[in-house]
């Protein structure tokens, strides 16, 4: 479940305990990137109208009922119910009417979503509750909904075709960010999209890396933010991170993809060639490392020249059409690293 905290006015609570707000706004962008769209709320609203007020999202502290929750143009507006026989209903009670407590949050899943470019649009959200919280815009609250999702570091990029090999980065980021005897794990952590936040002080926490060290600069490198999207679409069976932190994931990735003017794949059906693409080259390193000999045999690595050869034939410019036109830089980049994947895999088949 994930959570979303936005701010709202209470003019006045009765002797009842009862108040209003909004617990959602559409349109705007959050701090994720995301944007709740109208209807979202439409159907989860008919399937469960009496929703359970929290107490900062806390499962064990329900504090009250949903009076009534309806759709505007603004939002989710809510009626709630404070159950002033328990200690925190009270106490809820009692700082609404000081004015300390200005935060309503919702606990929900997303079950339809787009994106465009950078931004995900919600367009169904399934509630399971909304809370009254402290503090509904301070930035550590984003920060514990996505706690394991490297922030943004914007690192400058290195050339489109500069090779990747995701461990030889690890080692060379790892020296780079003091070594084992004096490691800098902030710095460290630069150069990955995702971390096990719990142990922050171990390498195995670490996934995803997108960044190497090259003129002694870190550099986002291209063909490792696209193993990393390949990976959290499911290539190479995917990567072991929580089905919360997908959508930071996603979005940290995008950030990147928008700086090289491309598209992710999860965007658009045009940057599926990325996902194989890379995909492929990233599987090409791990074989030379001895990790998949006994799972990728030379009857595979023909399959995939095979499959590499096709795809190569369909991103070649047809000159014949074409005549004296330039092509586009995109398939002459696709074109050329798919014919260094094949004689990868070539070089492969004939070491197994």
């Amino acid at each position: 479940m994930d959570t979303k905290s936005f701010k709202f006015e209470v003019k006045d609570i009765d002797e009842q305990g009862i108040f209003e707000g909004y617990a959602a706004v559409f349109g705007n962008i959050d701090r994720t990137g995301d944007v709740i769209e109208p209807g979202a709320f439409r159907k989860t609203l008919q399937e469960n109208p009496q929703l359970p007020i929290l107490w900062q999202h806390n499962p064990a502290e329900p504090i009250g009922l949903t009076v009534a929750a309806v759709e505007d143009n603004k939002g989710l507006r809510v009626k709630g119910q404070l159950n002033l026989e328990t200690a925190r209903g009270r106490e809820a009670y009692a700082l609404i009417k000081q004015g300390v407590l200005r935060g309503l949050s919702i606990g929900y899943d997303t079950i339809k979503e787009a994106w465009e470019g950078t931004t995900r649009k919600l367009k169904e959200i399934r509630l399971w509750e909304w809370s009254l919280v402290t503090f509904p815009a301070n930035p550590l609250a984003q920060v514990e909904a996505v706690k394991a999702v490297v922030p943004f570091q914007d690192l400058p990029l290195a050339d489109m075709e500069t090779p990747w090999d995701g461990n030889a980065a690890r080692m060379r980021v790892r020296e780079w960010a003091g070594g084992e005897d004096n490691m800098d794990w902030e710095k460290y952590r630069r150069a990955f999209v995702w971390y096990d936040a719990e142990n922050p002080e171990l390498f195995g926490s670490y996934k995803l890396p997108i960044a190497d060290v090259i003129d002694g600069r870190l550099k986002a490198v291209p063909r490792g933010v696209f193993a990393a999207a390949a990976a959290v679409q499911g290539s190479r069976g995917g990567v072991d991170i929580p089905d919360k932190d997908v959508a930071g994931v996603r979005s940290h990735l995008a950030r990147y993809y928008e700086k090289m003017g491309r598209t992710p794949p999860w965007s658009s059906e045009s940057s599926s060639i990325d996902l194989l693409l890379y995909g492929i080259i990233g599987a090409a390193g791990e074989i030379k490392a001895g990790r998949m000999n006994e799972t990728m045999n030379t009857a595979l690595i023909e399959q995939a020249i095979q499959s590499l050869n096709a795809l190569l034939w369909k991103a070649e410019p047809d000159n014949s059409t074409q005549q004296e036109e330039k092509p586009q830089s995109d398939g002459e980049l696709e074109s050329r690293v798919l014919e260094e994947a094949i004689e990868e895999l070539r070089k492969l088949k004939e070491v197994l």
